[in-house]
């Protein structure tokens, strides 16, 4: 075998372009193509004297060093040769240690840990080697890597590469000294020192070697991976200080080399760690995480052992260790035995490194599971030279809060699934038995006709006049508005905390339906009006600007009903005396709906505008309430495609809330029964006010604007229709305008409350007024004035009270056009129900008569189906019941069988044996088998949650129904889908 000091001779060369430098920038990370051919690497060390080697070297001893290696240098540059001690007994001077080993090594492990294997590392430094050897004018060129064991050559130039004992190397006297030097003995022959070691005995004659050195950042520590050394097999001139400097600048550039390849290096395999962690984003499971990211972290670190460790007292006990490690003694995650690998250094320096299974860990990542602050991911190894550094920390800490984060979704969503199976069966608790009361009070209030609450609720009444023997007490009406309000409160309350987590974390279903405004500003405002307080003098006012030919809103009832009502109740809460005004515009093109509620009471400070959007958040911690209204309500608007802004407010002056809606679709029926009594009608429409403007009330004003929107004049008292009055308390005011109305004409007359419906309608006792004169219960709303103007209509005609000599004014326009269609903001166009758009519903169901009406109460509570039942029998609808879905769909079988075919369903979801939505599927799934003409199935529940309303739409249902559900509103259904004519 020859030496490995034996020059290469004729080493054939790449040729050059003279200025190119073919080279490109090692900070890339794509390989390119190698200019020089990288020499086979050696596996197996050269040793010459294998019984010295068989023992280590000593420890770094600074006396020793300062005999040994004196300062002190000839004039040539060259050491100088100490005298050589009397106790010298050894063959030739063995290197030492250096004085940072441990620092050294790890910073040689770490940078150097690609070098073997990095083709195109090893071609830029092959370049720089013989570049350094072409300016040198040497025999050969050396650069080699100074590990604890071995000196390796890297790259050379005329010499072969090698693996040296470090004992036998000249280099590692190299290392040993500071940097900023060259370690230069111009007769290795001579010098006592190395006369007799083995590569001096091969041939070596001249030496001059430096340090390739790297200053630890954030330090002063400096170190050497190795050197880069110039030698001669014959006598030569030392190195002239221009060579010996050059010489020390290209190890610099060599260090730079390596150091920046080793960053680019470790920047992609954080890009390719990067990736995986994607990959093992996106397949996260549950069930299988923990197994999966210790899989993952096994494959990327196969030298190491992976596991989760649980520990009570911040200590990991790691393999073959003894005793814990402290959690507390992790840098940034990461720990080293630094006094064992000491140890190791010095016991083991003269032999190769070989991992036993039984070695202990010396170094390891630990991450605290913060899913359980008691468990610890641990990759620990025992591998002596496997450095741990922030892109394994970073790494090992992502997947750690991957595994943690997937487990906690994991266990949040089964409290959540937890938290929505009680609410929901919470909602259906609650919201069933206030739907009994609800229904209750007002079907009472139906059954004694005539009956006004008290002023605390200014509730409305049926407009026909019935006997007044059926009117209740005050006592009993005070108690009948008590039960009202306070359910109406108790259910507000309900829906908000019910409902505020589903909008705040969810996607909220819609369910949108054509839906009367008349209907959704009747309902806002009566439910509303109830939580007026005894004490308050606030005028509740509807202000509805809507064209006449405007009468149905493309929307989700429950959402929009909540959020007006949010808004309306905000109002009145905080409104002692003055107005509330619910206002109701479209734009000049139809692309806008906005409902304004302006009320005059306390106002919001604007350091508060904020604050009150915010959940639970209230301006007055006295004032009653969750906190939960207008962040409810602006969800909502958000929900339905529009916004809610507070327009102005200002203390002690009023508040001005908007909610608005883009691009609403609008419709009118194509057999509107209100515009057919305006067309068709023989009374003239006109009217006028017999009183004094001074004396003329917010009520009335608002009353008279809204006739004027249905297509009434204003006329004198002698050309006038119909007289628009306000009955007052005193008595014998309103008696003394008796006087100035014709006998042939309507009196439509406005009530604030209760008492003054009372004392008005005692003060007609003893006059022919009853058939003429109509009562208007306060808040006068759109809905309400179209009935008091058909009974208007009616009793004109029954009385025979035309008047050839009145003008008949010829009626607007808009009712006589026929079927509206009304533009949208998309520039569509909603015509009659009968033909509404594939897009809202999943099925044409042709319009059926009223006549035709026969429903089937579907519900398993025998109080809420009492109160279904008692409500077809006052409006006389031919009805059949069943308890559960099962039964629903038998006795609809068995309707259709008999010809009496169901036409509306009304489907309570939870019950026993089958629910309603699969009762529903099955009813649709007979109508298609059986060829039977599609019922309306209409959900009326307790139910809330957007996975009943999906799956309600899927079974085949028309809508869904919230409950309570109000017997107006079920009017507003049953006129919708089953008119009269």
């Amino acid at each position: 075998m020859s030496s490995p000091l034996t020059p290469i001779d004729d080493e054939p060369t790449t040729p050059r372009l003279d200025g190119v430098d073919e080279r490109p920038s090692i900070l890339g990370i794509t390989e390119v193509k190698v200019k020089n051919t990288v020499p086979e690497r050696p596996s197996e060390p050269t040793i010459f004297d294998a019984t010295l080697t068989s023992s280590p070297i000593f420890e770094f001893c600074e006396g020793d060093f300062q005999r040994l290696y004196p300062a002190d240098r000839d004039e040539d540059g060259c050491v100088t040769e100490p005298i050589k001690p009397v106790d010298f007994e050894d063959p030739y001077l063995f290197p030492t240690l250096t004085k940072n080993e441990l620092i050294r090594l790890k910073s040689l492990w770490y940078y150097g840990r690609y070098i073997e294997n990095d083709t195109y590392l090893l071609s830029c430094l092959q370049d720089q080697v013989d570049l350094v050897n072409d300016f040198m004018e040497k025999d050969c060129v050396i650069l080699g890597l100074l590990d604890h064991d071995y000196y390796r050559r890297v790259v050379t130039a005329n010499v072969p590469l090698a693996i040296l004992p470090r004992r036998e190397a000249t280099c590692a006297h190299t290392v040993l000294h500071d940097g900023g030097r060259v370690f230069m003995v111009k007769d290795m022959e001579k010098d006592w020192r190395f006369m007799a070691s083995p590569h001096v005995e091969a041939g070596l004659k001249f030496y001059a070697g430096t340090q390739l050195r790297y200053k630890i950042p954030g330090t002063n520590c400096e170190i050497a991976f190795g050197s880069l050394c110039v030698a001669n097999f014959s006598a030569t001139q030392p190195l002239s200080l221009r060579q010996q400097n050059a010489l020390m600048k290209f190890a610099d550039i060599i260090v730079h080399t390596i150091i920046e390849r080793t960053r680019s290096m470790r920047l992609a395999e954080r890009e390719r760690l990067t990736s995986i962690l994607g990959h093992l984003t996106k397949t996260a499971e549950p069930k299988t995480i923990r197994e999966t990211a210790l899989q993952t972290l096994r494959e990327t670190y196969p030298f190491a052992s992976v596991s989760i460790h649980s520990h009570h007292d911040d200590h990991i006990s790691l393999k073959n260790r003894h005793l814990p490690i402290s959690y507390s003694d992790f840098r940034e995650n990461i720990w080293e035995d630094d006094e064992g690998l000491n140890n190791w250094i010095a016991g083991y320096n003269n032999i190769p490194y070989k991992r036993s299974e039984c070695d202990p860990s010396v170094r390891a990542i630990a991450v605290r599971m913060k899913s359980d602050p008691k468990s610890y991911l641990v990759v620990e190894t025992s591998q002596m030279k496997q450095i741990f550094d922030e892109v394994d920390s970073w790494f090992v800490g992502a997947v750690t809060l991957l595994v943690c984060n997937t487990i906690q979704e994991e266990l949040l969503n089964q409290t959540m699934d937890a938290k929505s199976r009680f609410l929901r069966g919470i909602s259906h608790e609650l919201r069933t038995p206030i739907h009994a009361i609800l229904s209750s009070c007002e079907l009472l209030i139906e059954e004694n006709r005539g009956i006004t609450p008290p002023t605390s609720s200014q509730e409305h009444v049926d407009s026909l006049m019935l006997p007044r023997q059926a009117y209740l007490s005050d006592k009993a009406l005070a108690m009948l508005s008590n039960i009202d309000s306070s359910g109406r409160e108790l259910l507000n309350t309900i829906n908000n905390l019910l409902d505020y987590d589903q909008f705040e974390n969810k996607a909220i279903v819609k369910v949108m339906q054509l839906h009367s405004f008349n209907i959704i500003e009747e309902e806002v405002l009566r439910e509303t009006a109830s939580g007026f307080k005894t004490d308050q003098a606030v005028t509740l006012i509807s202000d509805n600007r809507l064209p006449p030919e405007v009468e149905m809103l493309m929307t989700d009832y429950n959402l929009i009903k909540q959020c007006l009502g949010q808004l309306v109740q905000n109002a009145m809460k905080f409104t002692n005396t003055g107005t509330v005004i619910f206002q109701t515009t479209l734009s000049e093109h139809h692309d806008v709906l906005e409902y304004n509620i302006v009320d005059t009471g306390i106002g919001i400070a604007d350091e508060d505008r904020e604050k009150i959007f915010q959940p639970f958040e209230k301006v007055d911690p006295t004032v009653r309430g969750s906190g939960l209204g207008l962040p409810v309500a602006s969800r909502i608007a958000e929900v339905l495609g529009g916004s809610l802004k507070l327009i102005s407010s200002c203390p002690s002056d009023g508040s001005h809330f908007r909610l608005q809606l883009e691009n609403p679709i609008l419709a009118c029926p194509r057999l509107s029964y209100r515009k057919r009594i305006l067309i068709n009608c023989e009374m003239p429409l006109t009217y006028f006010m017999p009183i004094d403007r001074q004396l003329e009330t917010v009520h009335l004003t608002y009353a008279a604007r809204n006739l004027e929107r249905m297509g009434f004049r204003c006329n004198g008292p002698d050309k006038a229709t119909v007289v628009l009055v306000e009955a007052k308390s005193a008595t014998d005011t309103f008696v003394n305008l008796l006087g100035s109305i014709r006998r042939d004409q309507i009196i439509i007359y406005i009530c604030q409350n209760y008492s003054e419906l009372r004392d008005s309608e005692e003060a007609l006792s003893n006059e022919d007024y009853t058939r003429r004169f109509i009562r208007c219960l306060t808040p006068v709303r759109r809905g309400r004035l179209w009935q008091v103007v058909e009974d208007a209509v009616n009793a004109y005609r029954d009385l025979g009270l035309k008047d050839p000599k009145l003008h008949l004014p010829e009626p607007s326009k808009h009712f006589l056009e026929g079927p509206s269609k009304v533009r949208s903001g998309q520039n569509l166009h909603a015509t009659a129900i009968s033909t509404e758009s594939s897009k809202t519903r999943r099925r044409h169901h042709r319009r059926r008569r009223l006549d035709a009406l026969r429903i089937l109460i579907v519900d398993d509570n025998p109080t809420n189906l009492g109160i279904l039942v008692m409500y077809c029998k006052k409006r006389k609808h031919d009805y059949v019941t069943a308890v559960n879905g099962k039964e629903a769909h038998q006795k609809y079988l068995e309707a259709a069988a008999e010809d009496k075919c169901i036409s509306l369903v009304l489907m309570d979801l939870d019950m026993p044996v089958k629910n309603g939505i699969d009762a529903t599927h099955d009813i649709r799934v007979s109508e298609a088998t059986e060829g039977l003409q599609p019922s309306m199935v209409f959900m009326v529940t307790g139910q809330n949650t957007d996975e009943d309303k999906e799956k309600s739409v899927a079974a085949g249902a028309n809508g869904y129904y919230v409950k309570p559900l109000s017997m107006k509103a079920l009017d507003d259904l049953i006129s919708l889908h089953f008119p009269k004519e």
